[in-house]
């Protein structure tokens, strides 16, 4: 009788030891018990950025108070683009994944959603020395619109009476305005920077609705109101302190 008390006493202070953040006998939110795993596509601007192999900006702040919030150990790991973020939530790779996501993207149906960290607006993707920032100037020709701001397209002024052709590859999107078979590109802002080189140019769209981004969980996460908790404490603070940060 005696070791069977000790068999349970030992089991419980297992688990307890594997809760992340919660009292003994909850159930962790994170895949790995104690361990906040947070993909992050870095977009080289304010909201991520690659400093020495660890993220900087807003979004990476976030991640640091959610995972405080949690009493987490935080992990992150970059991805390429928002389709390898996407794949590693459905996956299990990461708990949460910050990618300057639009919550008008059609793609966040399949994830548990966050409240809004950040806005941005939309841009124009020009031929270079085009300084084209607004809708109504364009006459004729064919405007292209990025897939992820296609639910944006008709709050833009004007737009509805411009001819419109919709890209899901912003490469070929910047192919056919440098080579003038469209005449500009509607795109967000982590796109309009991805697409900028020699040939074309991006200025913000003057009047631009403005895009909520979001951070995307797996389906039914409860990590959800950790992270809106944290996204609200950031609003309200600004950057968790140096010396509370993980590493």
């Amino acid at each position: 009788m005696k070791k069977y008390v000790l068999l349970l006493l030992s089991a419980a202070l297992v688990f307890s030891m594997t809760a992340c953040g919660k009292k003994s006998g909850e159930v962790s939110a994170t895949a790995t018990p104690g361990i906040l795993k947070v993909g992050i596509v870095d977009g080289n601007d304010r909201f991520a950025s690659n400093a020495a192999g660890a993220p900087v900006g807003i979004e990476a702040d976030v991640a640091k108070l959610t995972a405080r919030e949690t009493n987490c150990t935080l992990q992150y790991e970059f991805c390429d683009n928002t389709n390898d973020l996407m794949e590693g939530l459905q996956n299990g790779q990461f708990d949460i994944g910050f990618g300057r996501v639009a919550e008008t993207d059609k793609r966040t149906d399949d994830f548990t959603i966050s409240s809004g960290y950040g806005k941005g607006g939309l841009f124009l993707v020009t031929p270079k020395n085009n300084y084209m920032d607004c809708i109504g100037i364009m006459q004729t020709g064919t405007l292209g619109v990025s897939v992820l701001v296609e639910p944006l397209k008709d709050q833009v002024e004007g737009a509805d009476g411009i001819e419109s052709r919709t890209y899901s590859n912003i490469s070929e999107l910047r192919d056919d305005i440098a080579s003038g078979a469209i005449l500009a590109g509607l795109v967000c802002e982590r796109e309009a920077v991805g697409m900028i080189n020699s040939s074309v140019q991006a200025q913000e769209l003057i009047n631009s609705p403005r895009e909520s981004y979001v951070a995307l969980m797996p389906k039914g996460s409860s990590l959800k109101s950790a992270v809106d908790a944290a996204i609200g404490e950031y609003k309200l603070n600004g950057a968790p302190d140096e010396e509370t940060e993980d590493q």
